[in-house]
């Protein structure tokens, strides 16, 4: 079997780059220092090379100072393969221009910064370069969402970003400084949705890294192929930082895909993707743009990846440039990955050598620009390519390939033959037109920490109504597209959600966040910029006082603590003990409770509060019982304390009632406490879910993900939000309307899965819902039917 990357040469490399990097990119006020000769001197490196061996269009600069230019890639990070490869490229490039006289007789170098495919870090870089180094000139970045989030400060700054990897479709609209010869994933989608519909696909499943660039080839791929009249039958997503895809894959496995479609930001995950479904059995079609063919992923998939179909940027081998390049990268490196964008990163800086030629100044970017598109050029990704009025490059095209089994991937074919070109202008124009740009909508929940057991399935309860909306022909013919990010059950990773979410993806509606304490860190700014939040799940009575923009389906806790109250008292529990965990909502659930048990007389004896990461709670939990409460109520965000609470309390001896709010009562709490959770109460609005969409919803939220909701009236709310904003768009027809979409919620009485004719009052609280009372049932009497619980009915007033 031949390796296409040998790991030692690969070390090797990185850590020469990173040598690199410190050498250029110290930042501490220096002199430059002049770059040292190629390690390994090529043929090419060692004669003239275009453009430095032409002769100068003007005097040669009486400036010894090099021309300074500055590279943003990610050289560590999930793009990090394609990072240090575009580094390297460029290095080698110049090397060369440097040995064969430099730029008008002075050297070129390269001022190199980590951008971590992250848009902050891309931030972080950039001000670096431009305010530390002052450079005018940044060539990068690798990844589309550090593209993006670099790209306003760039052009608001006037400062040149060259990209040769980021392909996201929005940068074609960051500016009039911002160029790449990277081609827009709006050409790979149409040639990629062409390609599965071509070979007979009809039911598509998709999976995809949630970064900006993945993100855009799904959404560019699954148009093309909706509009081809093809269908898209599951959709899964999945955090950089994963490893275990099995759950997302039997989803998508279980849906009966014809093909899947696979979009990854970094070859690791993009390998694993691969071998993982074929190791569940998959034995269909898989198709990808260029990450999950890169050499690393290859070597993950094994024979997984064979006959994997991919749409990518490919080297003409008629090129003799190309050849050249590649020839020389692997004789100074001793590999050689996703030879395009390698390729795509050394004409950068020929190009950047050819417009400083002509402008003579690394300060001047206007005329850098002007150079940029003015030119036509020649070179190792292609012939006569050029850049139009958005920046963008023109002239070229992608290729269809197809991984080759493993025992045929050498390090001349990469691993893969090429098939041919993508389906051209007349394909495209022989096909159906493309479908309306669809209704883009944020949603903010915890799918890690505190609050992932419930944000994850919320989550799916809205992503199964999105496929029905769209299934049944979308909102006025326009599909429903929802953009997930992790508001981590915390204030500040909601407000970094919610800025990633309006700022990048330009969205004015979002449906989240899953906890009170996300949901009152994004709220302020959600208000002050004209953003709608709706959240189905975040009850805190601080919530109601939010803004004009702020809605939810959620009960407010005060009604909670209302009923909770009444229960208490009714029950003859007079001598309160409580236990909270130290969030908003479970501090709005306590707070609430005791003001109404106190009002009806009773009063609180002891009071015990925890942090979330805490998992041993006897010291409190023996304080309680030492006060000799009636009953002890517990309110909890996480169900794994929920659990805990309940079982050490019974270990410790304690007999007497416990009640909670919803979290204790749920799956993994139940699990956690075991028959200690025999006869606790909790007040919750009523998982039933008795109305017949809400039945409708129960059975095809089982048959989508192969178990039933684990918090159903949560879910259902969720569900219920996003037809509701669905009604409000078909209305508005504008998801950028969102005052428009605010009146419209105002003005809505809905039916739906949580229940029949209910509405939101002058605080976007939801009006015409209550709770019930349920009772926790012994263990051996708990099932996925009655949910571990018997209702006992709606909360007494006493």
């Amino acid at each position: 079997m031949h390796t296409i990357i040998k790991k030692c040469a690969v070390m090797v490399a990185i850590a020469t780059l990173f040598t690199m990097v410190a050498a250029c990119g110290g930042g501490n006020g220096a002199a430059p220092v002049a770059p040292t000769a190629p390690e390994q001197p090529t043929a090419a490196a060692q004669q003239p090379a275009s453009p430095a061996a032409e002769q100068p269009t003007q005097a040669p600069a009486m400036s010894d100072e090099p021309y300074r230019v500055g590279v943003m890639e990610s050289l560590t990070g999930p793009g990090e393969t394609y990072g240090t490869v575009s580094v390297q490229a460029k290095q080698m490039a110049v090397d060369e221009i440097n040995a064969a006289g430099g730029i008008n007789g002075r050297m070129l170098e390269l001022i190199v910064e980590d951008s971590k495919c992250s848009a902050q870090d891309a931030i972080t870089a950039y001000n670096k370069l431009t305010d530390v180094d002052g450079v005018k000139i940044i060539l990068g970045t690798s990844c589309s969402g550090a593209m993006l989030g670099a790209a306003p400060l760039a052009e608001a700054d006037g400062v040149i970003l060259f990209s040769g990897l980021a392909t996201n479709p929005d940068i074609a609209h960051a500016g009039d400084y911002i160029f790449r010869t990277s081609m827009n994933d709006l050409q790979l989608g149409i040639d990629t949705g062409n390609v599965i519909r071509a070979d007979g696909a009809q039911r598509l499943a998709t999976i995809t890294e949630t970064t900006d660039y993945a993100e855009g080839v799904r959404r560019t791929t699954a148009e093309q192929f909706v509009s081809l009249g093809g269908e898209i039958v599951a959709e899964e997503r999945y955090a950089s930082d994963v490893t275990d895809f099995r759950s997302q894959l039997t989803k998508i496995l279980n849906a009966n895909p014809d093909a899947v479609h696979i979009a990854a930001q970094s070859e690791f995950s993009g390998g694993t993707v691969v071998k993982q479904i074929r190791e569940l059995g998959y034995e269909g079609p898989l198709y990808s743009e260029i990450v999950p063919v890169g050499a690393t992923a290859l070597e993950v998939a094994g024979e997984s990846a064979t006959g994997l179909k991919a749409v990518i940027a490919e080297l003409d081998p008629a090129n003799a440039k190309s050849q050249e390049v590649l020839n020389n990268f692997r004789a100074r490196y001793d590999y050689v990955t996703l030879p395009w964008y390698l390729a795509s990163g050394y004409d950068d800086v020929y190009i950047t050598a050819e417009c400083l030629k002509m402008t003579g100044d690394d300060q001047d970017a206007d005329g850098f620009r002007d150079c940029l598109y003015g030119i036509t050029w020649s070179g190792a990704i292609g012939e006569n390519y050029s850049f139009d009025s958005n920046g963008e490059v023109v002239g070229l095209a992608n290729a269809v390939v197809e991984v080759l089994p493993e025992s045929e991937r050498t390090a001349d074919n990469n691993g893969y033959r090429i098939l041919g070109s993508a389906p051209g202008a007349d394909t495209a124009a022989a096909a159906p037109v493309m479908a309306q740009e669809p209704f883009r909508i944020g949603a903010m929940d915890a799918l890690t920490g505190v609050g992932e057991s419930y944000g994850n399935p919320i989550l799916n309860a809205k992503l199964l109504a999105v496929e029905e909306i769209n299934a049944a022909g979308g909102i006025n013919g326009q599909m429903l597209e929802i953009i997930p990010e992790d508001s981590k059950c915390a204030a500040q990773d909601a407000i970094t959600a919610y800025n990633k979410l309006t700022d990048v993806d330009g969205v004015k509606i979002i449906l989240g966040t899953t906890c009170s304490g996300a949901m009152l860190g994004a709220a302020p700014l959600a208000e002050r910029e004209g953003v709608i939040m709706l959240s189905a799940s975040a009850t805190s009575p601080d919530i109601a006082g939010a803004g004009d923009y702020i809605f939810r389906t959620a009960i407010n806790d005060l009604q909670l603590g209302v009923d909770t109250g009444n229960t208490l008292y009714a029950d003859g529990i007079h001598h309160l003990a409580t236990i909270t965990e130290a969030t908003d909502y479970a501090e709005g659930a306590r707070r609430t409770t005791v003001a109404r048990l106190e009002e009806l007389g009773g009063h609180v004896v002891a009071a015990e509060s925890y942090a979330s990461e805490v998992t041993d709670f006897r010291s409190q939990l023996t304080k309680l019982i030492n006060a000799n409460p009636d009953g002890i109520f517990l309110a909890a965000q996480g169900e794994f304390s929920g659990g805990t609470i309940v079982k050490q309390l019974r270990d410790l001896g304690y007999e007497g009632p416990i009640y909670s709010e919803v979290v204790p009562t749920q799956p993994e709490a139940l699990g956690i406490a075991g028959d200690a959770a025999t006869g606790l109460k909790a007040i919750v609005p009523n998982p039933d879910l008795q109305t017949q969409i809400g039945q409708d919803f129960l059975t095809n939220y089982e048959a989508r993900f192969g178990t039933v909701p684990s918090l159903p009236w949560f879910q259902g709310s969720a569900y219920d939000d996003v037809y509701i904003i669905a009604e409000c768009l078909g209305r508005v027809g504008d998801d950028q309307d969102s005052a428009g979409i605010r009146d419209c919620l105002y003005g809505l009485s809905w039916s739906g899965a949580i229940g029949d004719g209910y509405t939101f009052d002058s605080n976007g609280d939801v009006a015409g819902l209550s709770n019930v009372v349920i009772e926790i049932l012994p263990a051996s009497e708990r099932n996925d039917d009655n949910q571990g619980h018997r209702i006992l009915g709606p909360a007494p007033t006493p």
